[in-house]
C-alpha cells in the first residue's frame, strides 16, 4: 500500500464548492429536461433526465471526501450532455458551443490541480472538435445546412484556450493549483504531515466515510518526551531534524494511514478498517516507530490511543480520548502506551 497523502481539495471551503456545484447542475439537467420536453425536444430531455443521476452520484465522492473526484465526474457528465445536446439540436453547432465548454474549462480552471486542468482542456477540445466534425459532415440534427464552419470552430478553440489560460493564470497567482493554499495552511512546514487543522479536517471526511460503510477504526497519539528541554540541548534546526526523522518513520510504518503533527512535540495517526481489538497492538507500533536514536540524541515518547466508534465516532473527542492516555502514560512510567480499557 502507497503512504496516504494528506488530501487538501477535503478541505471545507472546497467541499463547500464542489456541494454547490453539484446541487446547481443536477437542479439544472432536472429543469432542463422539463423545458426541453415541453417543447418538444423529447430526445434532449432523454439526456438531460440522464444526466442527473449522475450528477447526483458526484454527491457520493463529495460525502467521501474525494471533491476532485466529484469535479471530475460532474465536468465530465457536463461535457457530454454539452456535446448531445449541440447534435441533437435542430439548430446545430451554434454559439452555445463556445460559452457552454468555455463555461466548463474555466470552471476546471480555477479549481482542478494542474494535470486535472489539462486533462479537463483536452477533453473538452475532443468532444467539441466531434460535434463540430459530426454537424460539418451532416450527420447531426441540424435544419440550418451552412450554420456551422470551420472558421466558426477555429473561433471556439481561440475563446476555449484564453478562457483557460485566463482563469489558470488567475487561480495560479491567487491560490496555486487546486489545494495549495490549503496545503499551505492544513500542512505543517517543517515535516511535511498534515498539521492539527489540516489533520482535523481530513480525520472528519475520513470518519464520515468510514461510518457510511460500517468500519472501525484506532486514533494513535504520540508526545515525544521532554521536546522542549530537546530544543535548548542541541539547538532549534537539529530538534526540527528530530521532528522530519519521526515524521518520516511514520511515513514508513503507517503507509496508508492519516498522520499528522497536530502540536509541537505531539503525532496524531488515524488508521481506519481495523479492528478495536488490535488498538493496543496498533499503538506499540507507532510508539516503536517514535522511539529512536539521532545525532546521539535518544527519542522517546508516550502514547494514548482511542478506538472509533467504540470510544467515540467524532475526531474531536477521539483525540481527547487519546490524549488522555498519554497523560496516563506519562504518569504511570512503566509502561508507555495508554487506552481506555487502561484506565478502567
Amino acid at each position: 500500500m502507497s503512504p496516504a497523502k494528506f488530501d487538501p481539495s477535503a478541505s471545507p471551503a472546497i467541499s463547500a464548492i464542489v456541494r454547490t456545484a453539484v446541487i446547481v447542475a443536477t437542479l439544472a439537467f432536472f429543469a432542463g429536461a422539463l423545458m426541453n420536453a415541453a417543447l418538444g425536444q423529447r430526445d434532449i430531455a432523454v439526456v438531460l433526465a440522464l444526466a442527473a443521476p449522475l450528477g447526483i452520484s458526484a454527491w457520493g465522492f463529495v460525502r467521501a471526501g474525494h471533491n476532485e473526484a466529484a469535479l471530475g465526474l460532474l465536468c465530465i457528465v457536463l461535457l457530454t450532455v454539452i456535446t448531445l445536446i449541440l447534435v441533437l439540436n435542430p439548430l446545430g453547432v451554434h454559439d452555445m458551443a463556445v460559452t457552454a465548454y468555455a463555461g466548463v474549462v474555466c470552471f476546471g480552471a480555477m479549481l482542478f490541480s494542474r494535470r486535472a486542468f489539462f486533462a479537463l482542456a483536452g477533453l473538452a477540445i475532443f468532444a467539441a472538435t466531434t460535434a463540430f466534425i459530426y454537424d460539418l459532415g451532416g450527420y447531426s440534427r441540424s435544419v440550418v445546412a451552412t450554420y456551422s464552419s470551420w472558421p466558426q470552430y477555429f473561433d471556439f478553440l481561440l475563446i476555449v484556450v484564453a478562457f483557460g489560460l485566463l482563469g489558470r493564470t488567475v487561480a495560479e497567482k491567487l491560490y496555486g493549483s487546486l489545494g495549495d493554499a490549503h496545503v499551505a495552511a492544513g500542512s505543517d512546514v517543517v515535516t511535511g504531515l498534515a498539521n492539527r487543522s489540516g489533520f482535523m479536517d481530513a480525520a472528519t471526511q475520513r470518519l464520515r466515510a468510514a461510518q457510511g460503510r460500517g468500519e472501525s477504526g484506532i486514533l494513535v497519539v504520540a508526545d515525544l518526551d521532554g521536546f522542549r528541554r530537546l530544543n535548548l540541548v542541541v539547538g532549534l534546526e537539529a530538534a526540527d531534524g528530530v521532528l522530519r526523522e519521526g515524521a518520516e518513520r511514520l511515513r514508513t510504518e503507517c503507509s496508508g494511514d492519516l498522520v499528522g503533527r497536530i502540536g509541537d512535540d505531539e503525532y496524531a495517526v488515524l488508521r481506519l478498517g481495523m479492528h478495536e481489538s488490535h488498538a493496543a497492538e496498533f499503538a506499540r507500533v507507532v510508539h516503536k516507530a517514535l522511539t529512536f536514536e539521532i545525532r546521539g540524541v535518544s527519542v522517546s515518547n508516550a502514547t494514548g490511543y482511542a478506538r472509533f466508534p467504540r470510544d467515540a465516532s467524532v475526531i474531536e473527542s477521539l483525540l481527547m480520548t487519546a490524549q488522555s492516555g498519554v497523560a496516563y502514560a506519562q504518569d504511570h512510567g512503566s509502561d508507555r502506551v495508554s487506552g481506555p480499557a487502561d484506565r478502567i
